[in-house]
């Protein structure tokens, strides 16, 4: 399966700690820690699994995800939240503009991870 062959390549790239040079964008990584942890848990299914069907049938922790379609606005929504996050201060600095573009680096990647579970679900999903 060609695309989780390419999900599983670009996985570590989006939730790796990055080597931040800046408080002020180590700070804001560390506050995404909640986000990060919930985009993960599906996420990290794929990457290990090749599926996250637990989530369609967890309606505690995952309420509003009945389907893929709900799957990707759930993970869109997350991810833009992340970005919204990120960029929330401007860089006063050369390492803030770098520890910035990481951070925009790691968000690109998550949308793409988002994408690629789309249809990595789209055929797996029995619901």
């Amino acid at each position: 399966m060609q695309e989780l062959n390419r999900f599983r390549e670009l996985f570590w790239d989006a939730f790796h700690r990055p080597k931040l040079k800046s408080e002020k964008y180590q700070t804001i990584w560390h506050n995404l820690e909640g986000i990060n942890g919930m985009l993960a848990g599906p996420l990290f299914s794929i990457f290990e699994n090749g599926d996250c069907n637990y989530i369609f049938t967890d309606n505690k922790r995952f309420a509003e995800v009945g389907d893929v379609d709900d799957l990707l606005n759930w993970l869109t929504n997350y991810i833009e939240e992340y970005r919204n996050t990120v960029l929330s201060t401007q860089p006063e600095s050369d390492d803030e503009s770098d520890d910035l573009q990481v951070l925009l680096y790691q968000t690109d990647i998550k949308m793409e991870l988002a994408d690629l579970a789309y249809q990595i679900q789209k055929k797996t999903f029995h619901g």
